[in-house]
């Protein structure tokens, strides 16, 4: 299911009903990291999950900053390998594209937040997640695509 709403979050061309999906996607994944004993990697999952969701209801600055501050409190109180900050950098550049109001945008800075994670999910030894963020890149290339060719007038494709 997180595998689904994830590939579906990034074919959507509106923000919010992509931030909606992706909350699914987050949350269910968040239960896999816990799963597998990667607590830190847990709670960013859970506080992303949160995060689209506010950001899908209520995309204003302030919730950006707050999301922002909760996220270095979170690898403040729970850092024990360099392997966490993989998630940190995930969650700070998914934070600042949430809440940005071009669709582009959002979809470049998710797209460095997925790197981030595959890296991640390397290191941690989860193939599946692995398999999961590259088929979650590819999505958002085919949704880049299909939008940029939307916005296209008539005569340029």
């Amino acid at each position: 299911m997180a595998f689904i709403s994830g590939i579906v979050a990034f074919q959507r061309y509106d923000r919010a009903s992509m931030l909606k999906f992706w909350f699914v996607s987050a949350l269910l994944n968040a239960s896999h990291f816990a799963v597998l004993g990667q607590y830190e990697a847990a709670c960013f999952v859970g506080l992303t999950a949160v995060r689209f969701l506010v950001a899908a209801l209520s995309p204003r600055q302030r919730w950006m900053y707050c999301f922002l501050a909760l996220s270095t409190l979170l690898i403040v109180v729970s850092y024990t390998s360099p392997v966490n900050l993989l998630p940190y950098l995930a969650a700070v550049v998914g934070t600042i594209g949430s809440f940005q109001k071009n669709v582009m945008l959002v979809r470049a800075l998710m797209a460095v937040g997925a790197t981030s994670w595959v890296v991640h999910n390397l290191l941690v030894g989860s193939p599946v997640a692995v398999l999961m963020e590259l088929a979650f890149l590819s999505s958002n290339l085919v949704g880049y695509i299909r939008s940029r060719r939307q916005s296209l007038p008539a005569a340029d494709h």
